[in-house]
């Protein structure tokens, strides 16, 4: 094998060497792995709001007035003739034509009273309620791991895997 392939990586290595020593002192530690021995989903209750909507129909009863017009035209000319009669003399055209309107107005009226028809209709109504129901949500997970021989417990709030990155400081002891 050509000493010169193995020889470069290992250079390369030993090159980077201070870098990775200046993150450490850069960050405090350095970065590890540790092995999850255990995860416990951890659980808890909310109310959640549901809007739902009732909906029925109701009979409605009432009466309108249905109007054909006859009795405003009979109104009318009653008025009118009524009206040139009372007018004898100078304001007969006054008359006639005050009596054909208020004719007009007291036939259409009668037409109408005389026109009330019951009627059933169905109206629907609708109404918007919110309920709150309990539901349970996961909060979080409690990992419990170990790392040399040590055991850890923290949450997180996805499941681990089966590791987790620690960040490892080394100290000197006195």
């Amino acid at each position: 094998m050509n000493k010169r392939l193995l020889f470069i990586p290992l250079m390369m290595g030993l090159a980077s060497a201070p870098l990775y020593a200046g993150e450490y002192h850069r960050h405090g530690g350095f970065q590890d792995k540790a092995r999850v021995v255990e995860v416990i989903p951890l659980y808890e209750v909310v109310e959640v709001p549901r809007e739902s909507r009732d909906c029925w129909t109701e009979e409605v009863h009432g009466t309108r007035s249905g109007s054909s017009g006859a009795g405003m035209v009979v109104g009318s000319i009653i008025g009118g003739v009524v009206g040139h009669q009372v007018g004898r003399g100078d304001g007969r055209k006054l008359a006639t034509v005050a009596g054909t309107v208020i004719g007009a107005a007291v036939g259409a009226d009668a037409d109408r009273q005389a026109r009330r028809e019951p009627y059933t209709t169905s109206e629907r109504h609708c109404q918007v309620r919110t309920d709150y129901v309990r539901e349970e949500r996961l909060r979080a997970y409690q990992v419990t791991y170990r790392y040399h021989g040590e055991t850890f417990v923290t949450e997180m709030d996805h499941h681990p895997g089966k590791f987790v990155p620690v960040r490892v400081q080394v100290s000197l002891m006195e």
